[in-house]
């Protein structure tokens, strides 16, 4: 693994490598960026692996990457990344590009045995016997010039891609998943994977459930006040405002200076810097669009015991399925989709039941699951025999 690393610094050099890797089979890649200042992240740097070569794209200084996103694009150039999630979302929010032919090593080794998530470091000490030194993973992007020590880190990302393709490539064929994992991956090639609600945190705050619609409206208005302000200033959100202040600006906002006054909790700094803003936002009247969307909010399903208790049973035998397989559980579902199908909430996609997911827990699990119904438990002999529907399994 003696591959020539060269630093791509000026448009014209790195316009001439991405024509001529653009025509090769394959490319790995992964991406550094700095988030934790901005609302959208810096893209820092670029590592490209091709071939035996290494090129650092210093995507400060080159500031058109037509090139490089058109292989993204291209169907006949595979794409390698690990966790390339991340990767894809940053490009898709910056240029809008999605990808196409995607294989990430992080899915894989989750159809392999692994745990998923797994990180890059230990997959790749499993699979290709190499320990990986991670003490610059937090490294600043932006400086210039990029600390040598954070230029070894940024050239390990990659420089492994290759080995660990092949290593799980011949696992996935040997137990016939690579249609399983280019079926995960596939989901990364279509636009609507990256789409953003504008209300996600309206619709994920219980209390919307306890306010009158003013107060709904003003609290839908307030999330999006601070998105569009962080935006407008490419500032963190908990910059503009702290999500544990919400509350209180949606309660004492109508009641004005005075009511900031008597509350502790946020510097006046904050809300008299605001407060004006807040004030036009609580007095607008409601329009349609915004009712229309507040009524599509899901109400909280009442508490059912017994199903709760079932989903969890069943969710246990589903994770024993996935043991016996190797396949990471988290993988199959991940908690939070879980949670969503467990309590019923229309907001489930049931796309997570389709594919390689019904192949593995079988069409009559998968069937009760979309469907739901009653579970009993009952003994024949020495076995516990578990039965939805009068269909025993």
């Amino acid at each position: 693994m003696n591959q020539q690393v060269r630093f791509l610094e000026d448009q014209q050099s790195f316009d001439v490598v991405m024509k001529d890797i653009s025509t090769h089979s394959w490319i790995g890649f992964d991406t550094e960026f700095v988030g934790e200042k901005y609302f959208i992240p810096v893209l820092g740097l670029i590592q490209i692996i091709a071939d035996n070569h290494i090129y650092l794209v210093d995507s400060i200084k080159i500031k058109d990457l037509s090139l490089f996103l058109q292989i993204l694009e291209d169907p006949n150039v595979l794409k390698v990344t690990h966790a390339g999630d991340n990767d894809y979302r940053l490009l898709f929010t910056l240029f809008g590009v999605v990808p196409k032919n995607t294989f990430d090593t992080q899915i894989a080794a989750g159809f392999v045995g692994y745990n998923y998530p797994s990180g890059f470091g230990k997959i790749v000490e499993k699979e290709l016997k190499v320990s990986l030194a991670k003490s610059h993973t937090v490294a600043d992007w932006e400086a210039r010039p990029l600390d040598p020590k954070a230029i070894d880190y940024a050239i390990e990302d990659v420089k492994y891609l290759p080995g660990l393709h092949e290593k799980l490539t011949q696992k996935l064929r040997r137990l016939h998943r690579e249609s399983w994992a280019r079926e995960e991956n596939r989901k990364w090639e279509s636009a609507s994977f990256y789409k953003v609600d504008p209300d996600k945190e309206l619709f994920a705050n219980d209390l919307v459930h306890q306010l009158e619609l003013r107060e709904k409206v003003f609290l839908m208005r307030l999330y999006r006040w601070r998105i569009r302000t962080a935006n407008e200033l490419n500032i963190p959100k908990e910059t503009v405002l702290q999500s544990r202040h919400i509350t209180t600006v949606l309660r004492a906002t109508k009641g004005g200076p005075n009511a900031f006054k008597s509350n502790r909790t946020m510097h006046e700094g904050v809300w008299k810097k605001h407060l004006e803003a807040w004030q036009e936002l609580w007095k607008a009247p409601a329009t349609d669009q915004e009712k229309e969307i507040l009524s599509g909010i899901p109400r909280p399903l009442p508490e059912e015991p017994e199903r709760e208790w079932t989903m969890e049973l069943l969710y246990h035998f589903v994770k024993k399925q996935c043991l016996e397989h190797e396949i990471s559980a988290a993988l199959l579902f991940p908690r939070p989709d879980f949670n969503r199908l467990k309590s019923g909430s229309d907001t489930f996609d049931h796309m997570f039941l389709d594919g390689w997911r019904a192949e593995l827990m079988g069409a009559n699990l998968v069937e009760w699951l979309k469907t739901g119904g009653n579970i009993s438990i009952g003994w024949n002999q020495n076995e516990c025999v578990l039965s939805m529907e009068g269909n025993a399994s």
